[in-house]
């Protein structure tokens, strides 16, 4: 401001001071060699602010009132420049004031007749610019503090919440994850940080809730099977038995261990898929083969359950882990036959749906309940079936399908109606790859009861 309002009061001034130089210029009239200037235009001049000099060609001053600015000495440079017809405008130096003076030729009917100086003192802009530099540097640092202060409060009321939520933070362990900001923030980016650390919270919270159930479902799981190996190791140490009764006794512990076995399989797959470390094999083959092979192993269980086993298959190419398929098409299959009476039907099937395979397991049994429906994909979960054939499964077997379907990029679904059957569906991406199918059979589809 104060560089931009100098260079206008200065430029004004210079201005100012060739305005007043024509216009004395036009007040001069030469009679006989002699110059003279109206009286009136002379007392307008002269003051303590502007002065006027008018000379002949030969230096000889005809007017001057420069004493009324403090005496401003005779530059003959400037007088020669004049009288060779150039017009000039320079500073002076008069009583430590600086005159901004213009120095022009007199012309009479063409020719240079005389020099005239008028110049105009620069004092009331001076004082005026440092008046306004003092106010500046008075105003300036005042302005700077209360800015400061201003800045510090307003930054203090800005970073509360992130101090409050830094001290929460602080606060929160792992045995209370209930804490919540729950401030009251308008929707600006404190707020939503707000929102999205109470969000992240409850995630985390909901974490450590499964990772806890996770774990004592676990160490309840394992601790069946151990206990049972304990008592029939305790028993065969406790009395002497035949070759026969160890062999009854060692029998028993390895269907225990098979157990214990299977369940431990079951607990490090779900492990490997929480930590992202599910590795799948993934080859194009048609699933209405699997299904087939897949129906031949439980064929003679059903046989005994008394239960009807019926495929329904046509060709589905499909990129996936046959065997983490095959996987999930045991697991559903010993399902269905748990929970179907004699004389049930159990039916596989697999079909294209648009872009999709469908592969299903349907069977007549006892249904699950409409309030266990939502939880039956959750791991240890397990309905209470009394005509279940065997009772008494870890709660494992659908929750690792239903990770498998989804590191596939597909999706399980379940209906049941209570008393009338289970149908289970997996959806998985189709594979669109015909040359995996046998040369004869790109039509056909298989309806089978075994």
């Amino acid at each position: 401001m104060y560089i931009g309002l100098r260079i206008h009061f200065y430029s004004s001034l210079d201005e100012q001071v060739e305005d007043q130089t024509a216009l004395t210029l036009i007040t001069i009239q030469e009679q006989g060699g002699n110059f003279t200037l109206y009286p009136r235009d002379i007392g307008d001049l002269e003051n303590d602010e502007h002065f006027v000099r008018l000379l002949t060609t030969d230096s000889r001053i005809v007017a001057d009132t420069s004493a009324a600015v403090g005496g401003v000495p005779l530059d003959n440079t400037l007088v020669a420049a004049a009288v060779a017809g150039e017009t000039l405008l320079t500073s002076a130096s008069a009583r430590g004031q600086t005159i901004r003076l213009v120095t022009a030729p007199v012309i009479t009917d063409g020719e240079i007749t005389g020099i005239l100086q008028v110049g105009i003192s620069r004092e009331e802009i001076d004082e005026a610019l440092w008046a306004l530099n003092l106010g500046l540097g008075i105003s300036g640092p005042v302005v700077l503090a209360v800015a400061v202060a201003g800045g510090y409060a307003l930054a203090g009321r800005a970073i509360a919440p992130v101090s409050e939520i830094t001290r929460q933070a602080a606060s929160i362990d792992v045995h209370d994850l209930s804490a919540r900001l729950n401030l009251d923030l308008p929707n600006d980016e404190l707020g939503r940080l707000a929102v999205t650390f109470d969000t992240m919270l409850e995630r985390i919270e909901h974490a450590f809730e499964q990772q806890r159930r996770f774990t004592g479902d676990a160490a309840h799981e394992l601790r069946t099977p151990l206990s049972l190996m304990r008592s029939q190791i305790d028993l065969a140490l406790l009395d002497e038995l035949s070759a026969d009764g160890y062999r009854v006794a060692l029998h028993a512990l390895q269907n225990d261990t098979d157990r214990l076995t299977n369940l431990v399989s079951a607990l490090l797959a779900l492990a490997r898929a929480d930590a992202g470390k599910l590795v799948l094999s993934r080859a194009p083959f048609d699933l209405a083969g699997t299904i087939e092979v897949v129906g031949e192993q439980f064929a003679s269980q059903a046989a005994e359950a008394g239960v009807v086993l019926c495929l329904e298959t046509a060709p589905c190419a499909v990129l996936a882990d046959e065997d983490s398929l095959v996987q999930v098409l045991v697991n559903l299959v010993a399902n269905a036959l748990d929970h179907t009476p004699p004389d049930g039907t159990v039916t596989l099937g697999c079909r294209h749906e648009g872009a999709n395979v469908n592969l299903w397991v349907a069977d007549t049994g006892s249904g699950i309940p409409l309030t266990s429906q939502s939880r039956i994909f959750d791991r240890f979960y397990r309905v209470n079936h009394s005509l279940a054939r065997e009772p008494g499964g870890a709660g494992l077997g659908l929750s690792i399908s239903r990770t498998i379907v989804a590191a596939h990029g597909g999706q399980i679904d379940l209906v049941s109606v209570p008393g009338s059957g289970t149908t289970v569906t997996v959806i998985l991406p189709a594979s669109g790859d015909r040359r995996i199918f046998p040369p004869a059979g790109p039509g056909r589809s298989t309806t089978a009861t075994i």
